[in-house]
């Protein structure tokens, strides 16, 4: 029995059958020249989809009435169906497997393309190579279509990007429309003797806002770290004013106590000490009139002793300002170059110069240690010293030659000396 003795039905399902079989073929031949896979494998199933074709062409014409068709016994026609199905089947789960565990131009391609960051390659002309859908989003999202010249859009997105951002320039970083922060940089590579360039565009949005954030705190310890140096500055001299108080409190109650025993005496004189009542008043009469400071009341005591305590020699030669507004710039000029002595030059003593000029004080601060191998940039203790110079209207210069120095010049103040 033949094909074209069958009944029209089961002709139309063999029909089927072969069209099925010559699809899956021509997919699979297109799948194996993408991938470059031009083995024995792919010349067996060329061969396979040739007696295929050969078959479906031979059904089709019988189907059109061509005189010119071939009848074909059933015997040969479905067997061989099979075998082309079982054939086709086979190959194409056998390259779906080869697939998975080896790489293949294609599954580059796609790889590329399902990269999350942003991925480009163009020639020096700008010509592009590969551009991952990543980067075309990128470009559609900021410039509203996709990468045609990748220079043009390289000078674009240096225009658009934040300038104080840039590190060089080969790098950029952009704020796109749906507020996401991208890092875009470019880098040149060479490839076959061929120069390409490369550009990489990641989404740092969690980061930028990380750094924000820290910037931000940073910026409130700083301000309570200044806030707090004061208040530390201030403690020891506070201490000292609640002592005098006590002093002052404790002569205001032997004055008062006195005058009771004064009153007293001349009440009932025989009840009262003559001898005691005028040692008590002589005393009381001695601490008023002695102007005399004590040693604690002294300007830079505190500071002095501090040095002391860290093993720092003062050497002062001159006399350091006594103004009320200038004691505290002073005081933390000296506590400064005590402790950057201490941490950074190995020193033991530092040497204070103070020119008590017309209008101004120049006092030079220098040390003992180690000069710095490098130019310093004025910030910590540093910075915070420069801005109350500032503040009290003078100036801060740091002196490399011959030797490592400060040079605070102060204008100086009223009459309200210590």
């Amino acid at each position: 029995m033949t094909y074209t003795l069958l009944p029209e039905i089961l002709r139309g399902c063999l029909l089927a059958i072969a069209t099925l079989i010559m699809i899956l073929f021509i997919c699979c031949i297109i799948r194996m020249l993408d991938a470059g896979r031009k083995n024995v494998q792919f010349v067996c199933t060329c061969v396979m989809a040739a007696i295929a074709f050969f078959l479906y062409q031979g059904m089709i014409m019988y189907q059109q009435e061509d005189l010119s068709a071939f009848d074909i016994p059933l015997p040969i026609l479905i067997p061989a169906l099979m075998i082309l199905l079982l054939y086709i089947v086979f190959t194409l789960h056998h390259f779906d497997m080869w697939q998975k565990t080896n790489i293949s131009a294609m599954s580059v391609k796609e790889a590329f393309d399902k990269l999350p960051a942003g991925l480009a390659y163009y020639t020096l002309d700008g010509i592009p190579v590969m551009v991952n859908e990543a980067m075309q989003e990128l470009s559609r999202s900021v410039f509203s279509g996709s990468v045609l010249n990748a220079s043009v859009f390289w000078e674009k997105l240096k225009a658009y990007g934040d300038e104080d951002a840039l590190a060089d320039d080969n790098s950029v970083i952009i704020k796109a429309p749906d507020d996401r922060i991208y890092s875009i940089k470019r880098r040149m590579l060479q490839v076959n003797d061929v120069g390409l360039y490369e550009l990489t565009a990641a989404d740092i949005s969690r980061e930028y806002e990380l750094t924000q954030e820290l910037e931000e705190k940073q910026n409130k310890a700083r301000i309570l770290n200044n806030r707090l140096k004061a208040l530390m500055e201030t403690l020891d001299y506070v201490s000292m004013n609640r002592e005098l108080l006590k002093l002052k409190t404790a002569l205001h109650d032997n004055i008062g106590q006195s005058i009771l025993i004064a009153k007293r005496y001349l009440s009932a004189p025989e009840s009262v000490d003559r001898k005691q009542m005028l040692e008590l008043w002589q005393d009381n009469i001695k601490h008023l009139i002695n102007d005399e400071p004590e040693e604690w009341e002294l300007p830079y005591y505190v500071i002095s002793k501090e040095a002391d305590l860290l093993g720092i020699r003062l050497n002062i030669i001159g006399e350091l300002p006594k103004e009320r507004e200038l004691i505290p710039v002073v005081d933390a000029a000296v506590s400064t170059q005590v402790g950057n002595t201490l941490k950074h030059t190995n020193g033991t003593e530092v040497t204070i110069v103070v020119s008590d000029l017309s209008d101004h004080y120049v006092i030079s601060l220098g040390n003992d240690g180690e000069n710095p191998e490098k130019e310093i940039e004025p910030r910590g203790g540093l910075g915070n010293l420069r801005e109350k110079i500032i503040e009290a209207g003078g100036s801060m210069e740091i002196l490399y030659s011959p030797d490592f120095a400060l040079r605070i010049m102060l204008p100086k103040g009223g009459d309200h000396a210590v």
